[in-house]
């Protein structure tokens, strides 16, 4: 019998070079998602590299500030020493393992949290899983919707995959049931997630060609601004309109002037009323050329129509008279 030998090219993969273990009892300490990231990745660094805030932050993706925080938080709660080394072992294999490339995929801590459950309680063999919103929110210490978030974001970086389940009650009715979470292998969700990470740089890089090139163009031809103001263009023979404006202005004041002037000599009250022409005319001071001026100003005021029409009314009436 042939006995069967691996090809040379297919090396054996230790799990403990590409995973790292957790222990199952870091689910009693009711853990916050921020605090269980940063216990998570100080169990993924060996204890012998030097961890400061400023190291976990670039790992975790989070400020230095919110880092030490919740550092405290766990020196407090005796999980972690005073150099940052896990205080917390694995004891009896009671642990579950988490990739190295999770902390690549720049997670937030509510869906690390999740994930991390998840393979907390997934089957060895089918790599599946099928607890309830509710399971996950009381294990976790999450909202429902926080969780249902959380698997909404873990099934689009590509992590689990879900599947909706149905069963039959004993009296043949059909129910909804749990979704079925099966976990693949996280190394095509990282390829992913770098290609994706690719494409925004090369994005970015093409926009900032595009700026420079535009800049480069408006430094050889400069432009004036959109909202700046057109300038009046003066025709070589025409006055403008500023001229125009004037001369229409001075015109117009003109026709005022002289339009004031005959309204007020034709308003202007005569030199000698008809009223002193009488008294004139009573006394007999005067000459005949003055009473006989005095007679045609008087005329002169009143209308020939106005004339003509007493004149007739005086005859009509001296006949009836008669």
């Amino acid at each position: 019998m042939r006995r069967r030998t691996m090809p040379i090219s297919w090396l054996r993969r230790d799990p403990r070079h590409y995973r790292f273990a957790i222990p199952n009892s870091v689910w009693e300490y009711k853990l916050k998602p921020i605090e269980f990231l940063i216990f998570s990745y100080l169990c993924y660094r060996p204890s012998t590299s030097t961890l400061t805030p400023d190291v976990i932050s670039a790992g975790v993706h989070l400020t230095t500030g919110t880092v030490k925080k919740y550092l405290a938080a766990l020196v407090a709660k005796e999980l972690i020493g005073e150099d940052g080394t896990s205080i917390l072992k694995c004891k009896d294999k009671n642990f579950f393992t988490l990739p190295n490339e999770v902390f690549l995929l720049r997670l937030p801590p509510s869906a690390f949290m999740v994930y991390a459950y998840l393979l907390l309680i997934e089957d060895r063999r089918t790599h599946t899983c099928h607890p309830s919103y509710n399971t996950i929110a009381a294990a976790t210490g999450l909202a429902k919707n926080t969780v249902i978030k959380s698997i909404s974001m873990l099934l689009e970086t590509g992590l689990i995959t879900v599947e909706s389940s149905s069963y039959f009650d004993k009296h043949g009715m059909k129910w909804k049931g749990n979704n079925l979470y099966t976990i693949p292998p996280v190394r095509p969700a990282a390829d992913a997630f770098h290609q994706r990470q690719l494409q925004r740089l090369e994005l970015e890089a093409k926009r900032r060609r595009v700026l420079q090139r535009q800049k480069e163009y408006n430094r050889r031809h400069p432009r004036d601004a959109l909202c700046a103001p057109i300038p009046l263009r003066q025709h070589p023979t025409r006055p403008n309109s500023a001229n125009r404006c004037a001369a229409l202005e001075r015109r117009k004041a003109r026709d005022e002037e002289k339009q004031d002037k005959s309204v007020a000599s034709y308003a202007a009250p005569p030199s000698t009323s008809a009223r002193s022409a009488g008294s004139l005319r009573g006394t007999g001071v005067g000459s005949q050329p003055e009473e006989k001026m005095i007679i045609e100003v008087a005329q002169r005021r009143d209308p020939p129509a106005v004339r003509f029409s007493d004149d007739v009314f005086g005859r009509k009436r001296s006949a009836f008279n008669g």
